[in-house]
């Protein structure tokens, strides 16, 4: 994009480029409509009528933009980026407000990007600006350089490469001298560019009203290059999934330990439902450990806000989620905090066993499904042969507890799930912590 945008430039001055990277963002899910809805004549009145905006949501049936027909019909009343930047504003549309006017400042109070770091102060000394969302604004080829050019081998062989994030690639990096994490975004088989941006806006927008200890910490964002990117705090330690693994030989996870990690998760996810938000991914390895294990769930880009109460179902067309984690509803397409619940619950068979959510080589391939055997008589596996034996702190009363919890979670039928602030009391009261 042009640098030389500022809040005065005329919109009708934009180029094409640029005009197709807001579309990215607004045409999804028609977020183009509430910014004509919000644009007004000098008098106050709205500027387009209902005719108008049929007419421009006739274009996508027709494979064209309605974003950019909008914005080049409003160009020709000599609108401005920054009456159109005001309008994203209003409308919470971040990343599109940063894309045109990456070093302005909110119009209202925010809040920081994270209490529980100082990497994001020490940061805005540096090239980064910061922008309309608080965070902080890279250009694609700042993190070219900190990443090592997005180095592709792991970082035990000596390249920046931390494993897989949700859809996408995520590395290490430096940022004035403090280690952060960059996740690339890129399009898959069957994920298009739009629904990419549409998932990178909403990361944006959920961290951005979302604050808690038990959630990732978010440091900055680039949207300037081939590849949209979010940057995050480093976890030092890694998920879940690895540490339970014992990757890269890292030491057995402790009972105590697990028992911690569990009740933050849990902690996390309860925060999310009392603010009305659906993950719709809980799994082991979007629950990242920093350098004192505070499990902090990670990967936002599938949650979804509910403007209603949190216990809301909504349907969906499409099914998304970790299939060995999803619960029967939302593979019909439900999204609904219980599914959230029925999700954990296989994470907390996870920190029980050791065991990955999914093994090919096992008679019972998935975990979730290996619960029956365990409450069969007729067969010879138990709870103490199900647990894993690498904990040498093992409390088996405990852990019975947890069990029932898990298992409660993954009912079958949502309505006789617990809610996760249930889970979390239980678990609280299982561990005393």
């Amino acid at each position: 994009m042009n640098r030389d945008v500022t809040p005065t430039t005329y919109i009708r001055r934009l180029d094409l480029s640029t005009l197709r990277r807001l579309a990215d963002f607004l045409d999804p899910d028609d977020r183009w409509r509430d910014v004509v809805v919000s644009i007004r004549k000098p008098s106050g009145e709205p500027r387009y009528t209902q005719l108008h905006v049929r007419r421009f949501a006739s274009l996508a049936e027709q494979g064209k933009s309605p974003t950019i027909e909008l914005l080049t019909n409003w160009g020709t009343a000599n609108a401005t980026v920054g009456e159109l930047v005001d309008i994203l504003k209003s409308n919470k549309l971040m990343a599109p407000a940063a894309l045109l006017l990456p070093g302005v400042s909110p119009t209202s109070a925010s809040p920081s990007p994270s209490s529980s770091s100082s990497l994001a102060a020490a940061a805005a000394s540096s090239s980064a600006s910061s922008n309309v969302t608080g965070y902080l604004s890279f250009s694609y080829q700042e993190l070219v350089h900190i990443t090592g050019n997005f180095d592709d081998r792991p970082t035990s062989e000596g390249g920046n490469r931390l494993g897989e994030g949700g859809f996408g690639t995520v590395y290490k990096g430096f940022v004035d001298h403090k280690p952060v994490a960059v996740k690339k975004l890129s399009p898959e088989e069957d994920i298009l560019v739009m629904e990419l941006r549409r998932q990178f806006q909403q990361e944006i927008q959920t961290l951005k009203t979302l604050k808690h200890q038990n959630l990732v910490d978010m440091v900055g964002f680039s949207c300037d290059g081939d590849y949209p990117c979010l940057v995050y705090v480093y976890m030092a330690n890694g998920s879940v999934l690895d540490r339970l693994a014992c990757m890269d030989e890292s030491p057995p996870l402790s009972w105590s330990r697990r028992c911690l990690i569990a009740t933050g998760s849990a902690r996390g996810l309860d925060y999310l439902h009392t603010n009305h938000h659906v993950h719709r991914d809980i799994k082991s390895g979007n629950i990242l450990l920093d350098d004192n294990f505070v499990a902090k769930i990670s990967d936002f880009g599938l949650t979804r806000a509910s403007a209603t109460r949190s216990s809301a179902t909504v349907l969906t067309e499409r099914i998304v989620g970790t299939r060995a984690y999803m619960a029967p509803e939302a593979l019909r397409g439900e999204i609904t905090p219980k599914s959230d619940v029925f999700s954990f619950g296989v994470v907390l068979l996870e920190i029980l066993s050791g065991l990955p959510p999914v093994d090919e080589s096992r008679d019972t391939p998935c975990l979730m499904e290996l619960r029956y055997d365990i409450d069969d008589e007729d067969e010879d596996l138990t709870l103490a042969d199900f647990l894993d034996k690498k904990m040498s702190d093992i409390d088996m009363a405990q852990a019975e507890r947890t069990y029932s919890v898990a298992c409660n979670c993954l009912n079958d039928r949502k309505a006789r799930r617990p809610t996760i602030k249930q889970v979390l009391s239980e678990l609280e009261d299982v561990s005393g912590f």
